[in-house]
């Protein structure tokens, strides 16, 4: 079999766009236990919000969590996540900040937009996941 000239420049083409531009797929982060009770239901009905693709009021939950618990580096992390989503970059990166210095030995958040080289996921990309929030403990 013989592949064209066309065919190799596709298929190149191709290549580079899968390797080349890794999209980062963060996983949300659930509440470790030892949470406060308030705060973690808050941090999963954001979860849950943002599941179903509605920002508001993910943010809404996010935000509360955060309020009521301000060392939840998890609520920190995930509402900078749902902040990029609505394109409120400067604010989602300010969270992502607050997250790593509050856990910084959390691989995931580590890994957030602004951590790391790769392309944050696409605003309109739906949800990535779910971690249990490992590496953090209150």
């Amino acid at each position: 079999m013989r592949i064209g000239a066309g065919s190799i420049i596709v298929l190149c083409i191709v290549a580079t766009a899968v390797s080349g531009c890794q999209l980062w797929q963060g996983p949300l982060l659930s509440a470790p236990s030892g949470t406060d009770d308030l705060a973690a239901r808050h941090n999963k009905a954001g979860i849950q919000a943002y599941k179903q693709e509605q920002w508001n009021r993910a943010t809404e939950q996010f935000e509360a969590a955060v309020k009521i618990a301000p060392s939840l580096a998890e609520a920190h992390y995930n509402l900078g996540m749902v902040l990029y989503r609505q394109g409120k970059d400067a604010d989602a990166k300010l969270h992502f900040i607050k997250a790593r210095d509050l856990a910084p030995e959390n691989d995931v958040i580590e890994n957030a937009p602004p951590f790391t080289r790769v392309e944050a996921p696409s605003r309109s990309s739906g949800y990535q996941g779910m971690s249990g929030g490992q590496g953090h403990s209150h």
